[in-house]
């Protein structure tokens, strides 16, 4: 097992950079997506027990609202910190929007239609993403205390 773990880590790595300095930046955009998230599930996986389905002992009904949740809450607090960090430290305008990815032309259509601010609308989308990304991952999603 442990070769096949180091076989996928370094096969997805790998390939997306080289994939990536040919030029090819779509499909090694597509590929590292793939790697991130199957990293991602695999260490939320542990830490919340999942891994745990292929036994007898533990019923998988119980433990897939978790997982679903923590892994929701991580999307959401990517989706708020990720830009804005890595647009800072770029020294870019934080909710700058590009122009090569598909997600980006969406955006720059949609502003251009409906004419709203990009920089409120974004600052308001990732602060409720923040949020509630937050209290998923804390487990607070049923409220902070817990009646004994």
């Amino acid at each position: 097992m442990n070769i096949l773990i180091a076989l996928f880590l370094i096969l997805f790595e790998a390939s997306a950079e080289g994939l990536s300095l040919a030029g090819h930046k779509g499909i090694a955009g597509g590929i590292e997506f793939i790697f991130l998230a199957v990293i991602t599930f695999v260490m939320f996986s542990y830490t919340t027990g999942v891994y745990r389905i292929f036994t007898r002992k533990h019923p998988v009904l119980s433990l897939q609202p978790r997982i679903f949740t923590v892994i929701g809450g991580y999307v959401l607090l990517r989706f708020a910190l990720f830009d804005v960090i890595h647009n800072l430290c770029a020294g870019i305008p934080v909710f700058f929007i590009g122009t090569t990815k598909w997600y980006d032309l969406f955006w720059q259509w949609f502003f251009t239609w409906s004419n709203i601010p990009a920089g409120h609308f974004f600052f308001m989308l990732k602060l409720i993403a923040l949020l509630i990304g937050v209290t998923w991952l804390m487990g607070w999603q049923h409220g902070i205390i817990k009646d004994r």
